[in-house]
């Protein structure tokens, strides 16, 4: 009866030593959920630093123009004149968003003492987004 009894107890302790498949099953199922909500919240992170890297490139193409003007005292025909005064190049033209290129856009204002002054905005439409606009900050021309 003795040897039974520790026979018993030993299958028994054998029994309750794994983890069954429902507990596997459950740790798995929070671990893609937990997985899920972080990866959310990675890639709301990198959109935005997608958005402020574009404006960043977009002040320096804006800056770039700016620079131009007041070395040669005319404004760019075509983005080519500008990209030595660029970092990277004619690649700074190419936004984060593949496919989507910034562009350059010039208008007139007239100031509250007559005289008109030329506006540089710097534009990109990034895909499923609001339009992202650089505005003229400088209005001393």
């Amino acid at each position: 009866m003795l040897l039974t009894t520790v026979q018993t107890t030993r299958r028994s302790a054998l029994r309750r030593a794994g983890f069954t498949l429902l507990e596997v099953l459950v740790v798995v199922a929070i671990l893609v959920i937990l997985a899920g909500v972080a990866s959310i919240s990675v890639f709301r992170y990198l959109e935005d630093a997608k958005v402020g890297r574009a404006k960043n490139d977009m002040l320096a193409i804006k800056k770039s123009y700016e620079t131009f003007y007041t070395q040669q005292l005319r404004w760019p025909q075509d983005p080519s004149e500008v990209t030595p005064l660029l970092e990277q190049g004619q690649q700074a033209f190419q936004s984060p968003w593949p496919g989507v290129m910034y562009e350059v856009q010039m208008d007139q204002a007239q100031q509250a003492d007559g005289t008109m002054i030329d506006r540089i905005y710097v534009t990109c439409q990034p895909p499923g987004k609001p339009q992202i606009i650089v505005p003229d900050i400088n209005s001393g021309r």
